[in-house]
């Protein structure tokens, strides 16, 4: 059971910070920052940084304990100045106020303003140069990139997705963490690790409908994560794909949170799927403690549901298959390049792909192992993979045996698990269904073929799952009904796939069709195109034409492009 009442409850009365710590915060950092904006020559403003900006703090464990709060100092950058001397400066101008002389402690990338038995502040320096965010690193003296306001742009979408759940599931994982004390994670890992595991597709649906919802959404997603990956994998900044937030973890320690993540998440599941009251809270209760759902009176319920939407499309049911013929199942396509030029490819916010009868019968015919999921709109089960590629006409013709095939080279027989969502938001970068490989064959295929980066299989980097990139571009005039983009995109993607498992990554980009751009040769003539995304701001109309701000719809594709570009160029380099 969900229990929101309880959740509320709970949340106020042992895991949010209570109303008077954050007065005694919100007054001293107002304090802090009058005092620096006053006798500080090159102020400009102050941001309040991570928990407290993200409205993710919580209690300590004890009553007694300190917390942490960080703020920015925004500066004007200085020609004649070194890193170290924007650190310097801030912690010259308080050690001059008799008020903060004897609380003060330089730090390598702050200045630390202790509360004893309260809270300590951290004050961090940052400068704008050559149109980027850095702040200092004083023990080192050099600048180190920043962009802490993309990441809270990007938490608070990950966060309006699920009508504000996200704040409260990240606040409850944090309590976890430390009063079980039983793994090790830093607050901005774990924060972006669950904000990883929310969708586009997520908003206005049972998956983040309530605080249980939400939290086993995130603890399901995340298992399913960290056991596709036993070795600890790279986990980067969502606004700064340069910065690894693993860098502070290990193995061991990575091994453990993943142990304790997949118990907590078979209990959350557990418990939320209980029909029993009592068994349910005795579930949570054993996660939690035990003054979860004890004499509560509804706590009123605060926020347990998601706030309305902004209105337009995303609700709205679209129908794929447009007014032609219908087809047969396709027995040769030729692999279409996924850069072809495109028209004007612009999308609803949202759209929703329903199959018919005829629809689910012509797919089951060509693939009898995939099913149609009529309840969560997704095609599911094992893509079957009978082909030869023929590299003379350049076709991929569906094969009965290798004893047909005019090349067995070029035969490739293979199944792949597969998840196709049909709900989803189409957009300039990548305009299809998310297609996901659900079996972990990825991995397996690059441990095996010892690949290194995973978008060199065209896997999007740096995601809970392997969401395949089947082209940045497509004519938009170009509508297939289900049947032929399973049979003219997908086929070709998962033979291409298996290819590499059986010949490896060079063989497949010497004798099948061209290679992806941010492939190994991953400059072409759409860099810039790509580049140009990075003139469009995160509040401008998105260019895929839904209407919405670009914040708020391909934001996160066009900077996975850009970073995949940029992080191509640094290997060819």
């Amino acid at each position: 059971m969900k229990h929101p009442n309880e959740f509320s409850k709970f949340l106020k009365d042992e895991v949010n910070l209570n109303q008077g710590r954050i007065d005694r915060l919100t007054t001293s950092v107002r304090s802090v920052n009058d005092c620096i904006k006053d006798n500080l020559t090159g102020y400009q403003s102050m941001e309040r940084q991570g928990s407290y900006a993200l409205g993710t703090l919580i209690k300590p464990v004890d009553d007694n304990d300190e917390y942490d709060a960080d703020i920015q100092i925004v500066m004007n950058y200085n020609p004649k100045w070194e890193p170290k001397d924007y650190i310097n400066v801030i912690h010259r101008t308080l050690k001059w106020d008799a008020n903060y002389g004897d609380k003060i402690r330089r730090k390598t990338r702050c200045v630390t303003v202790d509360y004893a038995g309260d809270f300590h502040l951290d004050a961090v320096p940052r400068i704008t140069y050559n149109g980027a965010h850095w702040i200092c690193n004083s023990r080192e003296n050099k600048f180190e990139l920043t962009d802490g306001t993309g990441y809270r742009e990007w938490f608070n979408e990950q966060n309006r997705i699920t009508g504000g759940n996200l704040k409260r599931v990240v606040r409850l994982l944090k309590y976890l963490r430390d009063h079980k004390s039983n793994y090790t994670v830093k607050s901005i890992l774990l924060t972006t690790l669950a904000g990883m595991m929310i969708y586009d597709e997520d908003e206005e649906t049972e998956a983040v409908k309530t605080v249980a919802d939400t939290l086993t959404t995130v603890m399901s997603r995340m298992d399913d994560y960290l056991q596709m990956n036993p070795n600890m994998p790279e986990i980067r900044n969502p606004a700064l794909a340069s910065e690894t937030f693993t860098r502070h973890w290990d193995q061991r320690m990575y091994a453990n949170f993943r142990d304790r993540v997949h118990s907590q998440a078979s209990v959350m599941k557990n418990a939320k799927d209980s029909d029993d009251k009592k068994v349910s809270l005795k579930l949570w209760r054993s996660l939690f403690s035990e003054s979860f759902g004890k004499s509560s009176n509804g706590g009123g319920g605060g926020g347990n549901s998601p706030k309305g939407g902004n209105g337009g499309s995303g609700g709205r049911q679209t129908n794929y298959i447009g007014q032609g013929a219908r087809v047969a199942p396709v027995v040769a396509v030729r692999p279409r390049k996924p850069y072809a030029a495109a028209q004007n490819a612009s999308a609803a916010s949202m759209k929703t792909i329903t199959l018919s009868a005829e629809d689910t019968s012509e797919l089951n015919a060509a693939q009898p192992e995939l099913s149609y999921d009529a309840a969560n709109n997704r095609i599911i089960g094992n893509l079957k993979i009978a082909s030869e590629y023929n590299q003379s006409d350049g076709w991929l013709k569906t094969v009965d045996s290798v004893s047909a095939a005019a090349d067995p080279g070029m035969f490739i027989q293979d199944s792949f698990s597969i998840e196709v969502r049909l709900r989803y938001r189409p957009a300039n970068i990548n305009p299809w269904p998310i297609v996901v490989e659900t079996g972990g064959r990825v991995q397996k295929i690059m441990a095996k073929r010892e690949i290194t980066e995973i978008m060199d299989l065209h896997i999007y980097p740096n995601k809970p799952e392997n969401i395949c990139c089947l082209g940045i571009k497509a004519p938009a005039s170009q509508e297939m009904n289900p049947l032929q983009f399973i049979q003219e995109i997908v086929v070709p993607f998962f033979y291409r796939l298996a290819y590499v498992g059986r010949h490896g990554l060079a063989a497949a980009r010497t004798n099948l069709w061209g290679e992806y751009s941010h492939g190994q040769d991953g400059l072409n003539e759409y860099e810039s195109e790509i580049r140009a995304l990075r003139k469009i701001g995160r509040n401008e109309i998105c260019p895929c034409g839904s209407g919405r701000k670009h914040k708020r719809c391909c934001f996160d594709e066009a900077r996975s492009a850009i970073a995949m570009l940029q992080t191509n160029k640094a290997r060819l380099n």
